[in-house]
């Protein structure tokens, strides 16, 4: 072998080597005064992590309403006015279609807050919701806006609503950039009906001052159910049916910046998803452990560890010099496939651990062709040698195609143990020709060539 082609293998031997460290192993920086490791965690399935149970219920409570003599809702008490005990969700609106309402835009919460993994069921009768999430770092968040009635309100200083939810047609999250940083928007598209009323509000409530420059503007709120989203006058009139408000100041501080971000994204969810019918709360918060534990599961994943040092010990007895340089590639496909699914966020079910071990398999049998191959060659031609590659995937051709096309039409099922499987498929199948055509062939067949 050529000095060259030694310099190559050992380049390749340490990239893998790394990569097989980073994957098994990870990276870890000094972050204020924890380690942490940069690389990113993996997406686990309920099955494998574990679960929230959460249970909403229909508000039961009443509330204290004072009424004066002609009949309007006033703060306080005085003279002629009445008090009366009203419950939050009115009997007549405790209806098997708004409760069926309800599961709907909650169930469209989930989605549009990427809750990948769920089970959510209803009592039809009570209204009842039970929702099932994975445990992770936005659970807690994405429970509390599952319950949140999400009642848009443009108000004048009189409390008349001007503007409600039935006004929007997008919301959306927009960004400016400029030399004192990004700032973000959250944007309001409204629909025709609601272009036009808006376009009358900025006419009517404008900024102005008194002699003295003291405000004297008449003023609008916008809300979303009793919290403030902005409270302003206009300058300009404004036609185009666009609600614009800026989330916090410009910055160019990353952190800060995803946390403006995360923030007009949740604002965006209530306004796309739609206000719920009812006033839900959530009566039950629960952690649900996985029935698999960490004994049941280091098991079986010791027993393919014990596999695969007797697979990668058969190609060294057999192969000698091409099994070692094999068994070192066939490690470096499982790293880089697992750093695949890192970074690809694919949720990882058991199903898609079984799709992990699946594609190991397909690969070893692929390396096992081609070795096969290598061996066989009763020449040392280039010719020969550079076409050995080809042939093994073309003999391995008839075991990939149905994986592939099993894996494809996994990748869009809608329940996602199946999901897992199919992307973790996809993914290790297609690393499988890309990895071996850069790595196995540099390590192997060119160096069988240069020999």
């Amino acid at each position: 072998m050529k000095i060259e082609e030694k310099l190559k293998v050992t380049l390749v031997i340490l990239v893998i080597i790394l990569i097989s460290l980073i994957s098994f192993g990870g990276i870890y920086l000094q972050k204020m005064k924890f380690v942490e490791n940069i690389i990113p965690d993996y997406q686990l399935g309920m099955d494998l992590e574990g679960s929230r149970l959460i249970t909403l219920g229909v508000d039961k409570t009443k509330n204290t309403v004072i009424y004066d003599k002609d009949g309007k809702v006033v703060e306080k008490e005085g003279e002629g006015t009445t008090k009366k005990e009203e419950p939050v969700n009115p009997e007549d609106t405790l209806t098997e279609e708004n409760y069926d309402a309800v599961k709907k835009i909650v169930q469209k919460r989930l989605d549009m807050m990427h809750t990948s993994d769920y089970t959510i069921r209803q009592n039809e009768k009570t209204g009842e919701l039970y929702v099932q999430i994975p445990e992770n770092t936005n659970t807690d968040l994405i429970a509390q806006y599952m319950a949140i009635k999400g009642k848009f309100t443009v108000q004048n200083s009189d409390k008349e609503v001007l503007l409600n939810n039935s006004h929007i047609k997008k919301a959306e999250v927009r960004y400016n950039s400029s030399a004192t940083g990004t700032t973000v928007f959250l944007t309001i598209q409204l629909n025709k009906e609601g272009a036009q009323i808006f376009q009358d509000i900025t006419k009517n409530y404008v900024t102005s001052t008194d002699e003295s420059g003291k405000d004297n503007s008449k003023k609008i709120t916008m809300k979303i159910d009793d919290s403030t989203l902005l409270e302003t006058a206009f300058d300009n009139e404004v036609s185009n049916g666009l609600i614009q408000m800026s989330i916090g100041t410009a910055t160019t501080n990353s952190s800060t910046l995803d946390g403006y971000v995360r923030e007009a994204s949740n604002i965006t969810v209530l306004l796309n998803s739609g206000e719920l019918p009812l006033t839900y709360t959530v009566s039950e918060n629960r952690y649900v452990m996985s029935d698999i534990t960490r004994e049941m599961f280091y098991i079986p994943v010791a027993v393919i560890g014990v596999i695969l040092v007797i697979g990668l010990v058969f190609l060294i007895i057999k192969y000698k010099k091409n099994g070692v340089l094999s068994a070192i590639a066939l490690i470096g496909y499982i790293a880089v496939l697992l750093l695949v699914i890192r970074y690809t966020n694919v949720m990882l079910t058991m199903e898609g651990m079984i799709a992990i071990v699946i594609t190991a398999v397909l690969d070893y049998i692929f390396t096992i062709y081609l070795l096969n191959l290598i061996k066989h060659q009763d020449s040392k031609t280039v010719s020969e040698a550079s076409t050995t590659f080809k042939e093994a995937l073309i003999k391995t051709l008839f075991i990939f195609i149905p994986v592939a096309v099993t894996a494809v039409v996994l990748c869009f099922a809608g329940w996602l143990p199946i999901y897992s499987f199919g992307m973790v498929a996809f993914w290790g199948l297609l690393l499988i020709v890309i990895y071996n055509l850069i790595i196995t062939r540099t390590l192997v067949v060119d160096t069988k060539r240069a020999n």
